[in-house]
């Protein structure tokens, strides 16, 4: 009777949670009224920026594509100043200087449009500006090297006692924001934490490093901005976005040489409102995973195995 009670009240908890997560993506998606016009802006302007640097990514670009879409932009950044070294204006300037450059030699079919973007480019420093496309690219061939590392990956539990600094930590998030997202709109957030009574206060409301928890030198919590995302069809998309985004956090911190583990935040509403309060997180983000993380102990650790299905068994091939 006990265990046929739990299920039923399991089923009834999606309910919950599931209102709760609705009333989350409605009050801070990026059509809310409710969320900061700046930051939905932001969102908004390297999102449609990055079309542009798309259309001039393709092998034969269309001439002059995509001018409705750049009308919108102008109009829309003209009545907004964003604050200083902002991504997504200087993302803007360095897509439509490229945008010029690539149809000099091709007649504009809207002078009054083309004008407009010239002068919204000198008024800016676009030779400074981040955005546009890089020229004269080549894949690397076959790295046995990179090959190495990826599988010499493992989640460690054993921790030296120092945390990482700010130079390694500047370092280790470098080298993780080159990992992808869609649009490039960047709404994965990381939050470190390096006291120890904070560290245990956070594992403690995640609920799954006990029996190391204490040994954690460096928490990292990787979250994502519901303000990026707008419309049901991406209510997940902060989900996709922070893993990706995690995991190349851990190819980092092991590219630098630093252990790591993966801590996972299946938790209800109610636990990662906590762990927002107990961490300092705006609500707006969401919570994504935990990772632990510090330098190799002065002796040597065992990991688990890990076993893995073979690739065969999960890989179906469409031809």
């Amino acid at each position: 009777m006990s265990s046929k009670l739990t299920r039923i009240a399991k089923i009834l908890g999606f309910f919950s949670e599931y209102a709760q997560d609705l009333w989350l993506f409605l009050r801070y998606n990026g059509h809310s009224p409710l969320e900061a016009r700046e930051r939905r802006l932001s969102y908004k302007t390297i999102i449609e920026a990055h079309t542009i640097e798309k259309g001039l990514s393709l092998p034969h670009p269309k001439p002059h594509f995509g001018r409705d879409k750049i009308e919108a932009l102008l109009n829309m950044n003209a009545n907004w100043t964003p604050q200083e070294q902002e991504l997504s204006r200087s993302m803007l300037v360095g897509a439509l200087r490229d945008y010029q450059t690539s149809f000099t030699d091709v007649p504009a079919p809207d002078a009054a449009l083309a004008g407009r973007v010239r002068t919204f480019v000198e008024a800016h420093d676009a030779a400074q500006a981040t955005g546009g496309v890089r020229h004269g690219l080549n894949h690397p061939a076959e790295n046995p090297e990179a090959v190495r590392f990826l599988e010499s990956r493992f989640a460690a539990r054993d921790f030296g006692d120092r945390p990482l600094t700010d130079e390694e930590l500047a370092q280790v998030v470098a080298l993780a924001q080159r990992a992808p997202s869609q649009c490039n709109r960047q709404s994965s957030r990381l939050h470190v934490y390096r006291d120890p009574a904070k560290i245990s206060a956070l594992l403690e409301l995640q609920g799954g490093a006990r029996g190391f928890s204490e040994a954690v030198p460096t928490l990292f919590i990787v979250t994502s901005e519901i303000t990026a995302w707008g419309g049901p069809q991406q209510r997940n998309q902060p989900y996709m976005d922070g893993g990706l985004y995690a995991m190349m956090m851990m190819l980092a911190l092991d590219a630098k040489g630093f252990l790591n583990c993966p801590l996972n935040l299946a938790i209800g509403n109610r636990t990662e409102r906590a762990i927002k309060q107990a961490g300092a997180i705006p609500t707006r983000e969401r919570l994504v995973v935990m990772i632990a993380a510090g330098t190799q102990p002065d002796h040597p650790i065992r990991a688990a195995n890990s076993p893995r299905w073979d690739a065969g068994d999960i890989c179906r091939i469409h031809d």
